[in-house]
């Protein structure tokens, strides 16, 4: 029997693979049901594809490709990668890219090295595939998972314009007689559509991930900017209550001849009752005070007042000098990024248990920060760091990890039983006020 008749069945376990690898499917996100459920229905269709060239012959078989295999392995990595219709119809036209070099190296083995083997075409198909799968693991994986994960929508738009050309281009080849080219160089003029069509493939990546660290750079600064703003804003507040503390004390002598008045004339209720209305007054005026560094402690009473209008517990314990030899600009990215994550991810409806955990200390000449939350749902961590799946966020993790890195310390982002952990650990120089304060 030619050999050649498994050829659906091998190619479809060799796109399976391939698209696991560039996808970055995780087999920890699947169950053991699941797990044996994407393999039953991986054979099913693998052992359906060679029945049906059986039963109906190549050139027929070939004729229907779109709706015996490419079609139901689009909706195969639509379940199993959940990556959207759009980057999915993508990586789908992409793996078509991927099996031509097969074809190329398959060939080339068969004739060099398995001219005079038994089944010859199988051995060359089984080393080319095993070829391309190491490649696609060790010079395309890290590439293409960045790409999916991080790629905007509108650009896989653009990006699959290539490689739907070269679709329907294969899908007409199918029709198409080449006979007259069979010598070398007309092979290679066969071949010229798949190599152009692979090169575009090989740089991809690279020139999207360098494009994408700008746009990275640049949405740092302008969601820096806008923590910032956010300072200046708290700072503005801070001086209004600080004059109105001046005006309160101003007041206070002539509150404490009206209380005289009321002692001396015996109405000792109403004494009460002015006393209690003053004190109410002093609280309402009073910022409240979580630690000694200002820049923090306003970021505190910010997010604490921000924690209550959302129905989260936020559970502060502070310990911090005035001053410290760290940007105040780094300090407030650090931190307002961090809450921030942390309270939108507490506050989700889905979580019933609704608080954060801020706690930050400066200890043995290093600033300590961690920051723990319950979450809902699935986190995706990429490179260590959690990815976000709506266009525009997730630049806050990439903010923090720049600083660290800068200033020679460490972060982690933790994942664990339904808790998420920001951890971070700055060496700071040892010209720093040890006094510090807890709340």
């Amino acid at each position: 029997m030619n050999i050649a008749t498994y050829s659906p069945a091998l190619t479809l376990l060799y796109v399976f693979a391939l698209l696991w690898i560039l996808m970055g499917v995780d087999p920890k996100a699947f169950s053991r049901k699941e797990h044996l459920l994407i393999l039953f229905v991986l054979v099913l269709l693998s052992g359906g594809n060679h029945l049906l060239r059986e039963l109906i012959g190549p050139a027929t078989y070939g004729k229907l490709l779109f709706f015996c295999m490419h079609l139901p392995t689009f909706f195969m990595f639509l379940h199993i990668a959940k990556r959207g219709i759009i980057k999915t119809a993508f990586m789908i036209l992409t793996a078509l890219v991927f099996t031509t070099p097969t074809v190329l190296i398959g060939n080339l083995v068969r004739r060099v090295l398995l001219t005079d083997l038994p089944h010859a075409l199988l051995l060359a198909n089984l080393i080319s595939y095993i070829l391309m799968l190491l490649v696609a693991q060790f010079v395309f994986r890290n590439g293409f998972n960045y790409l999916i994960i991080h790629g905007d929508t509108r650009l896989f738009l653009l990006f699959s314009i290539i490689p739907l050309v070269f679709y329907v281009y294969m899908l007409a080849a199918v029709n198409l007689d080449f006979s007259a080219l069979s010598s070398p160089p007309g092979y290679v003029v066969r071949m010229i559509p798949s190599i152009e069509a692979f090169g575009f493939y090989f740089l991809l990546p690279y020139i999207y991930k360098s494009l994408r660290e700008k746009m990275l750079l640049k949405s740092a600064q302008d969601a820096l900017q806008l923590t910032l703003s956010s300072s200046e804003n708290q700072i503005s507040l801070l001086n209004e209550t600080n004059a109105r503390m001046a005006i309160y004390r101003h007041d206070v002598r002539h509150q404490l001849i009206m209380l005289e008045g009321l002692l001396s004339g015996g109405k000792i209720e109403q004494a009460h009752e002015f006393v209690k209305a003053a004190m109410a007054d002093l609280d309402a005026i009073t910022p409240k005070r979580f630690c000694e560094n200002e820049t923090v402690n306003l970021l505190c009473s910010s997010y604490d007042s921000k924690a209550q209008r959302l129905g989260v517990q936020l559970k502060i314990n502070a310990r911090l000098p005035n001053s410290l030899p760290l940007s105040d600009t780094e300090l407030c990215s650090v931190v307002s990024n961090g809450l921030e994550n942390a309270l939108k991810a507490a506050s989700h409806p889905e979580v019933t248990d609704k608080w954060v955990e801020f706690y930050c200390e400066h200890k043995q000449n290093k600033l300590l920060i961690q920051i723990k939350n319950p979450y809902s749902g699935h986190i995706t961590m990429h490179n260590g760091l959690p990815v976000s799946a709506q266009e525009g966020h997730g630049y806050g993790c990439h903010s923090i990890q720049a600083i660290a890195q800068r200033n020679g310390g460490l972060c982690s982002f933790d994942v664990e039983n339904g808790l998420f952990a920001l951890r971070l650990i700055l060496p700071l120089p040892t010209d720093c006020n040890n006094q510090s304060r807890t709340v």
